[in-house]
């Protein structure tokens, strides 16, 4: 009997009782104790041979199950989001978290929690988004922590985009700039995606958001200033420099970094462009302040808490914290700094320039288009280099140790920031 398994092991024990075999007997070939030969004699005593199976364990009745009532509100609250047709769906999700909210504003009774939306709809096919592996490397990556609103604000363009309308089509970019912790976002659509289309943007969007401590960008050419003079301040960082912002540029090739901005590139994407008709760019405006008021005001961002926050709509935080966040000096103005030829030119201030990089596999890294030799031993790792704009010099630092200085020439003479510039550590 060793080699039996549980079933035949049963059979064979209730077949040799049969036969008259001993108690103890059995219990020796069985290997088992007398609790176990009781309970099958009894069992088979009662219903059979069939008896000697495993039962089931799942419970007899499922005490907190969701009523199905529940379960049809919610699988045509999905199917009215996916259709996109009426106000309060023309910019939301369609996912358990949407419709967790949907319910609670249905006033319907008994709302499941998000995870068991997610169930009901997994089980009637309603999702199918992949995962992704991500690609760690385990190196200590150096940051700016966002802890309040105004503390961090990351940029970045989309684009070239294109619409098609009666007068033909229109070619634009589309400027996208977060609020990290407070959630907020603007943005601004140009045909072009030149340095005083980035400034412009930069303005209207303070007037919004206020101005924040620091301000986060990819490695984009009209922010950087470009490889052609090295040693070159673009306009982009001439004005942060200006209002007391510290400008920060994250390591080439890596947007992740950047991961609140990617995430609203693809929502506003998703919800403006594919989902709505907009034949000029006058009515692709109009489309995403609509889309910026629902983000706004009518759609609860996952990460603000009543508790934490008060509220859980971006936009009634920024109505709140509004006095106390910093704001352009009054009556600054963009065209006080445009020459008569309609260039930009606006002066340097003294300030801090961040470039955030991995050291490559010859010991160098690269900033504004010139390589400059750290150490070999440091491949791989991030280091941080600062252009200290009043010291004329770019300072490489890893855990806030200086590993090494350069001369960094600046033409022309460094003046005082209109607003006063805090400090900030990674």
């Amino acid at each position: 009997m060793k080699n039996q398994n549980e079933y035949e092991k049963r059979c064979k024990a209730i077949q040799l009782y049969d036969e008259g075999v001993g108690f103890n007997k059995i219990l020796q070939l069985a290997q088992r104790g007398k609790f176990w030969l009781s309970k099958w004699l009894n069992r088979f005593k009662e219903q059979g041979f069939e008896s000697l199976r495993d039962k089931s364990r799942a419970p007899k009745r499922i005490w907190r199950k969701t009523h199905d009532r529940v379960v049809k509100k919610i699988l045509s609250i999905r199917e009215e989001l996916e259709a996109h047709r009426t106000r309060r769906s023309a910019f939301s999700g369609i996912g358990a978290e949407v419709i967790h909210w949907e319910l609670k504003q249905r006033k319907i009774r008994n709302v499941p929690s998000i995870p068991t939306i997610s169930r009901i709809l997994s089980r009637h096919g309603k999702t199918g988004r992949v995962k992704t592996k991500r690609n760690n490397n385990n190196q200590p990556y150096p940051y700016f922590k966002a802890e309040k609103m105004g503390d961090l604000h990351q940029t970045d363009l989309v684009g070239p985009r294109y619409l098609r309308g009666p007068k033909g089509v229109t070619r634009f970019y589309s400027f996208h700039t977060v609020d990290v912790a407070g959630h907020t976002a603007f943005t601004s659509q140009f045909t072009d995606k030149q340095t005083i289309s980035f400034c412009r943007h930069f303005i209207e969007t303070w007037r919004f958001m206020g101005i924040p401590e620091v301000s986060q960008m990819d490695n984009e050419m009209a922010a950087t200033g470009g490889g052609r003079y090295p040693h070159s301040i673009s306009q982009v960082i001439r004005l942060h420099l200006l209002l007391g912002i510290h400008f920060v540029f994250i390591p080439q090739g890596e947007p992740g970094r950047n991961a609140p901005i990617e995430s609203f590139n693809q929502l506003w994407q998703e919800r403006v462009i594919r989902r709505h008709d907009c034949p000029t760019l006058t009515s692709l405006r109009r489309t995403s302040e609509r889309f910026l008021r629902y983000c706004h005001y009518e759609k609860p961002h996952r990460s603000l808490t009543q508790k934490e926050h008060g509220t859980r709509f971006p936009g009634i935080l920024r109505d709140r914290f509004w006095k106390s966040l910093r704001h352009l000096p009054r009556g600054f103005a963009l065209e006080r700094y445009i020459d008569s030829n309609g260039h930009l030119n606006i002066p340097i201030a003294k300030g801090k320039v961040f470039f955030i990089r991995k050291v490559d596999s010859h010991g160098r890294i690269d900033v504004n288009g010139a390589a400059y030799f750290i150490r070999k031993k440091l491949e791989r790792q991030y280091v941080v280099a600062t252009i200290f704009t009043h010291r004329k010099r770019l300072v490489v630092k890893q855990d806030n140790r200086i590993i090494k200085s350069f001369s960094f020439p600046i033409k022309g003479h460094i003046v005082v920031s209109l607003l006063p510039i805090t400090r900030r550590k990674t």
